[in-house]
């Protein structure tokens, strides 16, 4: 019995850690340039994009900047999943689940 009020315990405190997990991630930001300069992004921790900055004047077309955006995007990205794996690590005590967590946040 005392077994099973541990791992009600444990359970508890892993929802907890998954609460506060969710508000950090929502409200760490991470940031991608492109290689050219051209265009700077915003994201938070969702993979959420928050802000977008082009500097208009060094566009020469259109498949500069649509290249550009997603180089940018994907940089940030980059960052915020490894942010989050991280996070999640400490989340979980290191613990490894049989499915992906992020998908709940």
């Amino acid at each position: 019995m005392k077994n099973m009020l541990n791992m009600l315990k444990q359970a508890q405190e892993m929802k907890s850690n998954f609460s506060k997990l969710k508000q950090n991630l929502e409200n760490t930001f991470f940031f991608g340039e492109s290689s050219d300069g051209l265009v700077k992004v915003k994201i938070n921790g969702k993979g959420l994009l928050v802000d977008l900055s082009i500097l208009y004047e060094k566009i020469k077309n259109t498949t500069q900047v649509e290249e550009s955006v997603k180089f940018a995007y994907s940089e940030a990205k980059k960052k915020s999943d490894e942010f989050c794996e991280s996070e999640m690590n400490k989340a979980t005590g290191g613990m490894s689940l049989p499915f992906d967590m992020k998908s709940f946040l």
